[in-house]
């Protein structure tokens, strides 16, 4: 082939290939720009969600409350994932086994249950970590919800359907606390993979703060029983110092006062009724009884009890106890409500130390209604907790003048009363007596609106 005819099957125009050159670099610096641009937002963005992120945790280290933790989370997600539609916090209800929700974009339905494993929030609660649905998964996960969820969530977001969700588990230590979900949708936003850090350490701080939270409460309640405990053990040993105090006061007393009231019952017989100072008399009988009273109430405290435990009903002895009261009732124009529950287990207790106790605080009602009101008893089975069994609950409610707040951390202490005629020894002695029992008395009282003792005794009582 000649030269001439090569040189004819090249067609390429010369310098087409330095213009195809420059496309090529103006592309490669388009792109540059563009990446860099990219970056640049992406910087800008991570930074925003750092500053965030270290706002969080600086205002969640001296946050304690629930709530409060909660609510600043639902606060601040909008600004980490721009684009979200709603976010739900669940946490676990050790009690029940589920999820509550406990914080939301709108508040509504707060208190609402989920089962573990079941829906988004179900999900992230036995997740390992963070996650994001898309598509089919979601599509599938908003499947499993019930109608009755379906309807709350759809309340609860901007935008319906989602597009995507982000959720991630609340777990401290091991230990499942609950979940946060987030859905996307504003603007057809959708989340996407760069996401799942950011939301898992937001769940980290949550989870830090929520546990810190725990501890703090608990150790508040351990701090508040330890004073308790302490307060009950000051009080045993008043009343036992009161005790010994009262059993030798009483042998001393008894002698000398049985040989006063046999005197003056002799002297009695001899009077005639209608001598003028027999008023006198009866008022030195009356008062040499009621000497007598006291010194037979002192002496319980430190008195070995003879009685035997029995199965008891404390039904029954609510209702007898009513019926030893008629008199005061019916005269006091007071009218009785009985709410007592069916079917309670019978109590291992002393059934006249209980009754005394019931007496006295029916007695004490009626007193502090001397217009007249209403006396309310109740009875209720309290279900097992982990450190208690079974415990039966007894409720007696007026309406009368209630107990000035100064007075109620004294109303068990003996000879504390605010009677004229008082001794300070009845509730001293009721409180005494359901401690030995295994159980408690507490009382609720507001001035105007009455006063509620509620007696709590375990179904099984075992008494040193």
């Amino acid at each position: 082939m000649s030269n001439t005819a090569r040189m004819g099957q090249q067609t390429h125009v010369p310098g087409e290939e330095t213009d195809q050159v420059t496309a090529l670099q103006s592309r490669i610096v388009q792109l540059e720009a563009q990446l860099a641009r990219y970056q640049s937002r992406q910087m800008v963005t991570l930074e925003h969600r750092l500053d965030t992120l270290l706002a969080i945790c600086s205002v969640l280290i001296v946050t304690r409350e629930v709530n409060s933790i909660l609510d600043l989370v639902v606060r601040s997600a909008v600004e980490l994932f721009p684009g979200t539609s709603g976010i739900m916090i669940y946490l676990a209800d050790m009690y029940t086994k589920q999820l509550t929700l406990r914080a939301s974009t709108r508040n509504s339905y707060t208190g609402a249950t989920i089962h573990p494993g079941r829906g988004l929030g179900g999900r992230a609660f036995l997740a390992p970590r963070a996650m994001l649905m898309i598509d089919q998964e979601l599509e599938t996960a908003l499947g499993e919800l019930t109608p009755e969820h379906r309807e709350q969530l759809v309340a609860q977001l901007r935008v319906w359907p989602p597009t995507s969700a982000l959720m991630a588990p609340l777990r401290h230590e091991g230990k499942r606390l609950g979940a946060v979900v987030l859905y996307g949708g504003v603007n057809d936003h959708m989340f996407h993979p760069r996401d799942l850090p950011f939301v898992q350490a937001l769940a980290d701080l949550v989870s830090v703060a929520l546990a810190e939270s725990h501890h703090q409460v608990h150790a508040a309640t351990l701090q508040q029983n330890l004073a308790q405990t302490q307060a009950q053990l000051l009080q045993s040993a008043k009343l036992a110092a009161v005790g010994e105090l009262a059993a030798s006061v009483a042998h001393e007393i008894n002698n000398p006062l049985y040989a006063a009231r046999n005197s003056l019952y002799l002297i009695d017989q001899e009077i005639p009724a209608e001598a003028s100072y027999r008023p006198l008399m009866d008022i030195a009988q009356g008062e040499l009884g009621r000497i007598a009273r006291i010194v037979t109430r002192m002496s319980d405290f430190y008195r070995p009890t003879r009685a035997e435990l029995q199965p008891t009903d404390v039904n029954e002895l609510i209702t007898d106890t009513l019926e030893l009261v008629q008199t005061h009732i019916r005269h006091g124009r007071i009218s009785v409500i009985t709410d007592l529950a069916a079917e309670l287990p019978q109590v291992t207790a002393h059934s006249d130390q209980i009754r005394q106790v019931l007496l006295n605080l029916m007695l004490n009602a009626c007193d502090a209604m001397p217009k007249g009101g209403t006396l309310t008893t109740r009875t209720q089975l309290l279900a097992s907790s982990d450190d208690e069994g079974e415990m039966i609950l007894m409720q007696l409610a007026d309406t009368g003048n209630g107990i000035p707040e100064e007075h109620l951390p004294h109303i068990f202490e003996p000879f504390y009363t605010t009677k004229a005629s008082g001794t300070g020894l009845g509730l001293a002695i009721s409180a005494h007596i359901a401690t030995q029992h295994g159980g408690r008395i507490d009382v609720d009282s507001t001035v105007g609106n009455g006063t509620t003792f509620s007696i709590t005794l375990p179904v099984k009582t075992s008494m040193d």
